[in-house]
């Protein structure tokens, strides 16, 4: 059965438009979940969940040649998923919604403070300091982890650490 892509758009709160160019290139993973933390708003200095989508391992192609294939790994600047991973997302996290950020001059399924709704964007939630870059298994336990209904094809860049690999036997789980 084809899964079909679907791109984020920006407008009407969680509006999901399709892409017929995503079936060119993208990103593929046989499991995915979200990783539920914390950072606090740049802005106004709250505390604001966050949410980063994991994927268990990948297969990124670009027309008909593969790219680039790994194993456990974090989607960042996600430009857009199929509909029941983006069905499952708003679900779990409605602060991740499309929005476009100087930093990255792109438009992207970004975090949102929950208290002001300044936009807190890719590169400062997944910096050094953010709550994706625990040093030990103690740092990942505290990260809660809600498993996905099943495979996922997305728009986005996928970045790997060694402990990407222990997220369903580490984080607590929902």
């Amino acid at each position: 059965m084809a899964v079909e892509s679907h791109q984020l758009t920006p407008g009407a709160g969680n509006n999901v438009g399709m892409n017929p160019a995503s079936r060119d290139s993208g990103l593929s993973a046989p499991a995915y979940g979200l990783l539920l933390g914390h950072t606090r708003c740049h802005y106004c200095y709250s505390q604001t969940p966050t949410a980063a989508l994991w994927v268990s391992s990948f297969v990124e192609t670009d027309k008909e040649d593969v790219v680039d294939l790994g194993d456990g790994a974090l989607l960042h600047y996600i430009e857009y998923l199929d509909e029941g991973a983006a069905a499952f997302v708003r679900g779990h996290a409605p602060w991740l919604r499309p929005a476009s950020t100087r930093t990255s001059g792109q438009t992207y399924l970004a975090h949102h403070c929950t208290t002001c709704g300044a936009i807190q964007g890719d590169h400062f939630v997944f910096s050094p300091d953010g709550p994706y870059w625990p040093q030990d298994n103690g740092d990942l336990s505290r990260l809660r982890f809600i498993e996905g209904p099943g495979a996922l094809i997305a728009r986005a860049s996928a970045g790997q650490s060694a402990w990407m690999d222990r997220v369903t036997h580490v984080c607590s789980r929902e």
